[in-house]
């Protein structure tokens, strides 16, 4: 199923994550989109709402950041920079569990054949407004 939300200020994408957490707690989500269109801010408010106070950055240069909150650990990960894709297995992605903990990663494209399987893939769009794509697989 495929859902379709226009994003222009910060509430909104409050509200849309809050609806998507709603149905959505553990898995792994694919973030597809331009640099700079919001992946990682997505990342960042879907963790506040969580109630996570810490930082919460980019995994650009560090390829993989950790979180844990509640018991439950979150990863988000940026492959942009990845050479190639068996680099992940020094990364140990092999131990992700996506039955228990939320993982997001960026770029999933350039780890093809080693990561788990996305539950969901969100798109984001930029032209005079962002868009968000949100489809279940």
């Amino acid at each position: 199923m495929t859902h379709y939300f226009d994003i222009t200020t910060i509430a909104q994408l409050d509200a849309v994550i809050e609806e998507l957490r709603a149905v959505f707690s553990h898995g792994v989500i694919y973030l597809h989109g331009d640099l700079g269109c919001g992946k990682t801010t997505f990342v960042q408010r879907w963790l506040y709402q969580m109630g996570y106070r810490g930082a919460v950055s980019s995994p650009t240069y560090t390829l993989i950041n950790e979180y844990t909150h509640q018991n439950q650990i979150i990863i988000h990960a940026d492959l942009y920079r990845l050479a190639e894709a068996d680099e992940l297995l020094y990364l140990g992605t092999d131990l992700w569990q996506p039955a228990q903990q939320l993982i997001f990663i960026e770029w999933a494209e350039r780890g093809a054949g080693f990561l788990p399987k996305a539950t969901v893939e969100a798109t984001f769009l930029l032209s005079d407004k962002r868009q968000l794509i949100w489809a279940t697989n």
